[in-house]
């Protein structure tokens, strides 16, 4: 989940739970080296046994995307290349070939048009969803915590900060969305970077990211044990943290509010959640992962584990092949993943705590 600040650094270690992914600059320019290996498909522990039509489902989101964009920059073992909208135009017409929930031919898909490159960086993985919280388009003794849109006066420059916004920076502007009752339910929508309300009017209002405050993300799980109330990372899970909150509502306003980022929202008209690349995320197809050198649309296959349903503390093998649609402030580094589990309170579970160590495996496109 995104609650966690992972790292990059030029050398190849892990220490304190940080993530060092091995990357180096290419001599003479700004463009970090990613240490892969090539691999055969049939060396990859689970690849036969995955589902693919689900990770091709999720793929062809992204075409209109891929096809229609920019040129994007993919790590490759030998630096980088760069992948055109024609290149990515061929792909899709070839996934398109392919009939809905025909995991053979969606796996000859992948195959055919992709080589399979392991990260030789150590893997983290961890997982998000998309939060519920309740609500009403007006505001009330209830319903108090305005939801705000964003502003028209936003630009790339650092904004107003999350202390201003909620002491009234934005009030009296028309940018409330809805109000809701519980800061900390729209705190874990904020990071997460979408949610739904359900309205006390009926209804359910969806909300997709629309920008933030440009401001320092920093993740409360650390505030937490820097103030003494955990004593290490694997405690400072997503549902501990939120029942600390519930339970000290007077500290919870003032530590939520050392992250200083503010996310804004939009109404996306009941349009499931959508990830920064502007498309529908699928549950556990959908990653968020660091543009910067992986770029969206790319899949990529994990091996790592997850959190077992109302067993704390147990884990089971989680390989599947999954699609970068996402991305998020604490994402960072070739290996880094972060997983969207979807909605309600298995994904809630899974996402809360999943922090697991694994490796990735991109699967880069051949070349035309």
């Amino acid at each position: 989940m995104r609650w966690t600040v992972l790292s990059r650094a030029v050398a190849c270690a892990a220490a304190a739970g940080l993530l060092a992914a091995c990357a180096e600059t290419v001599s003479g320019t700004s463009e970090p080296r990613i240490a892969m290996a090539p691999i055969s498909f049939n060396e990859i522990a689970g690849w036969g046994d995955d589902k693919h039509s689900e990770a091709l489902a999720a793929f062809r989101r992204s075409c209109p995307k891929l096809t229609t964009g920019a040129d994007a920059r993919i790590a490759t073992d030998g630096g980088s290349r760069t992948i055109t909208a024609a290149e990515w135009a061929r792909i899709c017409g070839a996934a398109a070939a392919v009939k809905a929930g025909d995991n053979r031919g969606a796996r000859s898909f992948f195959e055919d048009n992709f080589r399979p490159m392991v990260v030789q960086a150590p893997g983290r993985f961890t997982g998000y969803f998309e939060p519920e919280m309740r609500g009403s388009k007006a505001p009330s003794r209830l319903f108090t915590v305005p939801v705000y849109r964003r502003p028209g006066d936003l630009t790339s420059k650092p904004y107003y900060t999350r202390t201003e916004i909620e002491q009234g920076a934005l009030k009296g502007q028309g940018l409330e969305i809805a109000w809701v009752q519980d800061p900390v339910a729209l705190f874990e929508v904020q990071v997460q970077g979408s949610g739904r309300i359900h309205l006390a009017e009926g209804g359910t209002l969806n909300l997709g990211f629309d920008g933030s405050n440009n401001q320092p993300y920093t993740a409360i799980g650390n505030v937490l044990i820097e103030m003494g109330v955990f004593k290490t990372k694997e405690q400072a899970t997503w549902p501990a943290i939120r029942d600390w909150l519930k339970r000290n509502p007077r500290q919870a306003r003032d530590v939520m509010r050392k992250n200083e980022r503010y996310i804004f929202f939009r109404d996306t008209r009941n349009q499931a959640a959508v990830g920064a690349e502007g498309v529908s995320l699928t549950a556990q197809r959908s990653m968020a992962v660091d543009v910067t050198v992986t770029p969206f649309g790319t899949p990529i296959w994990i091996d790592t584990t997850r959190p077992v349903a109302r067993k704390p503390g147990s884990t089971e093998s989680y390989r599947r092949l999954m699609i970068a649609q996402d991305t998020g402030a604490a994402i960072q580094g070739p290996a880094r993943g972060d997983v969207f589990f979807g909605g309600g309170r298995q994904a809630a579970d899974w996402a809360g705590r999943m922090n697991s160590s694994g490796r990735a495996i991109v699967l880069v496109p051949n070349k035309g």
